[in-house]
């Protein structure tokens, strides 16, 4: 990972910290030439939508790869 690819990452990561409804669940970031791949677990299709949307508004993120977010079994 590059230090560009690095401070993306530290970036996103403190975006998705600072979502109350995101707060706290275990989202992993990775960024790898500008596009940023989060994986992990959330309660309800609308958290992995929402984290996504948020990722994309980062300055600098050239895309998003949401699909390794997996929705716990008996949300929603």
């Amino acid at each position: 990972m590059s230090i560009q690819d690095e401070a993306l990452a530290g970036r996103v990561r403190g975006v998705l910290a600072q979502d109350k409804r995101l707060s706290g669940l275990p989202i992993m970031v990775r960024a790898a030439n500008g596009e940023i791949h989060l994986k992990g677990r959330v309660d309800t299709e609308e958290q992995k939508e929402l984290a996504a949307t948020i990722v994309h508004g980062v300055p600098g993120i050239r895309g998003v790869v949401s699909d390794e977010l997996v929705v716990r079994e008996g949300g929603e």
